[in-house]
């Protein structure tokens, strides 16, 4: 009785408990990563006197030989300067492994025309390191010096009680599992805003400074002040930095020239265009930052966080109101890839977010709703299908699958027409967005329009023609091309291609990275859980073949746009492959893709509890193991 009286107590005070073991582990986690410092710390030792200029030919280089009898542990390295250019140091380190034996390596950083000090963090023991600065002209190294000093880092601790936090809810509180829209909240801000914390004021994300040029336009109104921070952004021209002592040295910066205007812009109007609805959570944020004349980089963050509630908000609704998928709905958008989308300057996650709203209201209308139907489930997914897609046309077809309603086959005749006319309408409306612009100026002979920005021997109305011209050509290349995956990577990198399409579409951080191949062990066992997983209420949907191969063939045609678009905008003219289309495109088609797969004869004997926890399990591990591979362990460690 006194045993179960005291289990009573401690579940009634979990809570507090959880919050003194997250305070303990976090403390304990940064002991471990200080323990160095601790046994043998010191804050900055000056070794400038151990500097030399030395000539090399025509050359001069600064290099700093330092060698200890007794093996000293550096953390960081310092150089304080005047850099007249970005230049790569070398260090040659002979170091003690961790069983004492003495090896030499080499690592290299750069130091920076925008930053007086370069960082480099060793975290090595060492016995001797010889530093190598080559000095172009009007570069000047004043001093170089070591550290070892005892440092919480905040970007770590609040990853960890982040992390420790979500773990905690998912186990412990089990209506958190009962009703996982709400754990993908909390999980979606939570690592949304550490990765917009984290990204720092610089382009990561695909096309991020272009959509970043987009968002502060709008945001700006009529009169947009275009500083040399913005400049910096859209001309891609930030530094790189690699700790969290430069980071700040580029807020700083990055604040100081977003109070330089470089040159004024009066637009002729400050009405948005319909092809940038989608940057409107993101202008609002920035605006609201803007009135309140925040720095650049906490305004470059708040036009993010925009464009993450959007996200948020939007799948938290598909994921409450989906009455079908419900799990597979809850692991896609949890993916790191959804959600850092959703954490840059991207209309992707708005495209993303409203499709997938749209076809969880369709498939709703189109299975449960036999005995009452909802007419605004109806009116919200066309809503969302037209807005969702304007800012990427290719999407519209989609719409198609309201024509197979159980309602509007039921409408009379003349209501029937009606309704596939207006549908029709809004998708030849839609794509016309993108093909009256090419077809005026084809008329008009402008065969450079449509070119791609970033350069290259692009252009849409030069394609166009080069395709009417080579009409089976043109086939063959969207057949072979759509049938072969390895044109998903488009990164550039042939290494790439031991990346698996599952990866590239759910565990890719763009410029970043993309979490390696063997991950596919625990991706794809997950995916096809949540995808053939049903409990003993889920109702297996019923429907004629007919109408499945009615929603493959939009699915189909949906694929066919966005590799033809691709063609199109952003490959050569002429080219015998489709460059730019990437495994992240898929998204918007997941949910319909997977309605398509029914499981009427496997039962898993496994409670929904179980399941849901293993799937939000899963996710906590990508975004583990993704934060510290691409934000801690090579930038703010």
């Amino acid at each position: 009785m006194k045993l179960l009286n005291k289990a009573k107590n401690i579940k009634k005070y979990k809570r507090i408990l959880a919050v003194l073991a997250i305070v303990l582990l976090t403390a304990f986690i940064e002991i471990i990563f200080n323990f160095r410092s601790i046994i043998g710390g010191y804050d900055w030792m000056d070794v400038t006197e151990h500097m030399k200029l030395e000539e090399e030919g025509e050359y001069e280089k600064y290099v700093i030989d330092f060698t200890t009898d007794k093996a000293l542990y550096i953390k960081q390295i310092r150089l304080v300067g005047e850099f007249a250019s970005d230049d790569a140091y070398v260090m040659e380190v002979q170091k003690l492994n961790g069983f004492g034996k003495s090896e030499k390596v080499s690592y290299w950083d750069n130091v920076s025309t925008w930053f007086s000090e370069s960082y480099t963090n060793l975290n090595k023991k060492v016995k001797s390191i010889k530093i190598t600065l080559y000095k172009p002209e009007k570069t000047e190294l004043h001093s170089v010096a070591f550290s070892n000093r005892f440092e919480i880092n905040k970007y770590r601790v609040l990853f960890v009680v982040c992390l420790l936090a979500l773990l905690y809810a998912m186990i412990f509180e089990k209506k958190f599992v009962q009703k996982v829209e709400w754990y993908f909240l909390c999980f979606s801000l939570v690592f949304g805003l550490l990765v917009i914390i984290y990204a720092q004021p610089t382009y990561n994300a695909w096309d991020e400074e272009v959509h970043f040029q987009n968002v502060y336009s709008i945001a700006s109104g009529k009169h947009v002040k275009w500083s040399e921070a913005t400049q910096s952004i859209i001309d891609k021209k930030t530094p790189s930095c690699n700790t969290k002592a430069e980071y700040a040295e580029l807020r700083a910066v990055m604040n100081e020239k977003g109070r330089e205007v470089l040159h004024l812009e009066t637009k002729e109007t400050g009405v948005v265009s319909y092809s940038f609805l989608a940057y409107i959570p993101m202008a609002i944020m920035m605006k609201i930052g803007m009135l309140l004349n925040f720095s650049f980089s906490n305004m470059y963050m708040l036009g993010k966080i925009g464009n993450l509630l959007f996200y948020v908000a939007i799948m938290f609704l598909a994921i409450r109101l989906a009455k079908k998928k419900k799990l597979f709905l809850v692991f896609i958008a949890m993916m790191p890839t959804s959600i850092y989308l959703a954490a840059s300057y991207s209309y992707d996650a708005v495209v993303f977010a409203c499709v997938t709203l749209g076809s969880v209201l369709w498939c709703n209308e189109m299975f449960y709703s036999q005995k009452k139907y909802q007419a605004v489930n109806m009116i919200s997914s066309i809503f969302l299908f037209s807005v969702g897609c304007l800012s990427k046309a290719v999407y519209i077809p989609l719409i198609l699958v309201m024509l197979l309603l159980p309602r509007v086959q039921k409408m009379k005749k003349k209501y029937k027409v009606i309704f596939w006319i207006g549908i029709l309408t809004i998708l030849g409306l839609v794509l016309m967005t993108f093909v009256l612009p090419v077809f005026s100026n084809t008329i008009a002979g402008n065969v450079s329009f449509g070119g791609d920005s970033r350069g290259g021997d692009t252009s849409v109305v030069r394609q166009i023609l080069s395709m009417i011209q080579h009409p089976w050509a043109t086939i063959k290349l969207l057949v072979t091309d759509i049938l072969r995956f390895d044109n998903f990577r488009n990164l550039g990198d042939p290494s790439s291609s031991n990346y698996f399409v599952g990866n590239l579409m759910f565990l890719n951080f763009g410029a970043l990275g993309v979490l390696s191949h063997k991950w596919v062990m625990l991706l794809l066992p997950v995916l096809l859980l949540t995808l053939i997983y049903r409990d003993k209420q889920d109702s297996v949907i019923s429907y004629s073949s007919l109408y499945r191969l009615f929603i493959f063939c939009v699915i189909i045609i949906t694929v066919i746009l966005i590799w033809v678009a691709l063609y199109l905008s952003f490959t050569p003219v002429g080219a015998e492959s489709i460059a730019g289309v990437q495994a992240r495109y898929y998204l918007p088609l997941l949910y319909l893709v997977a309605l398509l797969v029914t499981n009427k004869k496997v039962y898993i004997q496994i409670s929904g509890e179980s399941v849901s926890k293993l799937v939000l399990l899963s996710a906590n591990i990508f975004w583990l193991v993704s934060i510290y591979s691409f934000f801690l362990q090579p930038r703010l460690l």
